[in-house]
């Protein structure tokens, strides 16, 4: 049995689970503090609670933004502001945990679905989370693509006119305009269709799973209307794993 924690580090809450290979023994779920000293002593406590008991466990950690895997640094989080260049494997190392790995909270999910989820059976795939703002994975040949310094797949990055796609998706989630943020997303995956082939896009996030009944029906006819390939069979499917993002960080210890 393994005993592995994983954590999912999001801009308005942080999900803990207990992993053992097989399934998730416990969770938690915590808000995300609103500054550095609480936000490292809350993930300490939030591991301690999940840890109780428990002997040789490891510890993976997902969080959006840049991050340096190989070093454990978050560089960079664009929804956690007061988090900057900050050493999260030193930080648990310093309280007692030896093995732990972080990385981008979209990998995760990537990670999640590839093995756990609705990518298991596929070979080609992107995935998207809509939650605060937007992550993304992309998988060849059943692997998560990386990119030069682990810092690529940043989907939400794509450039539609002079802002950037989280940032036109973001204005639209603040005003609760679901047809324009529908229209938005369909735009952006026909253009990935086009570009990737995929055989499936899948979608995560609280946002992505919650309110999918009132802005996909616009995304698939603007899906429809862009794409090249009119034949084109990439499904669109959504993500059926509870807490997903954690238990991708728990597989980065797999």
């Amino acid at each position: 049995m393994k005993n592995i924690i994983g954590i999912d580090i999001g801009g308005t809450k942080i999900t803990g689970v207990l992993f053992d290979g097989k399934r998730t023994v416990n969770e938690l779920t915590i808000v995300t503090p609103k500054n550095l000293f609480e936000f490292e002593r809350n993930l300490v406590k939030l591991v301690d609670f999940l840890s109780a008991g428990q002997k040789g466990f490891t510890l993976g950690i997902g969080m959006a933004g840049l991050i340096d895997s190989k070093k454990g640094v978050v560089k960079y989080s664009p929804n956690i502001k007061f988090v900057k260049d900050l050493n999260l494997v030193k930080l648990f190392r310093l309280n007692g945990i030896k093995t732990v790995k972080i990385d981008n909270d979209a990998n995760c999910f990537t990670r999640a679905e590839l093995f756990l989820g609705q990518g298991k059976d596929l070979n080609n795939f992107l995935a998207l989370t809509f939650g605060t703002g937007i992550g993304g994975g992309i998988v060849i040949n059943r692997k998560i693509y990386r990119g030069k310094d682990n810092f690529g797949a940043e989907l939400g990055h794509l450039v539609l006119g002079n802002e950037f796609f989280e940032q036109t998706y973001q204005k639209f989630r603040a005003k609760r305009d679901f047809k324009n943020n529908g229209k938005i997303i369909g735009r952006v995956f026909a253009g990935l269709i086009n570009t990737f082939a995929p055989d499936a896009i899948i979608i995560g996030g609280g946002y992505g799973i919650n309110e999918r009944a009132k802005y996909f029906l616009e995304t698939k006819r603007e899906i429809k209307k862009f794409l090249f390939n009119k034949k084109a069979e990439t499904k669109i499917l959504f993500s059926k794993l509870k807490n997903a993002g954690a238990l991708g960080a728990a597989l980065i210890m797999i």
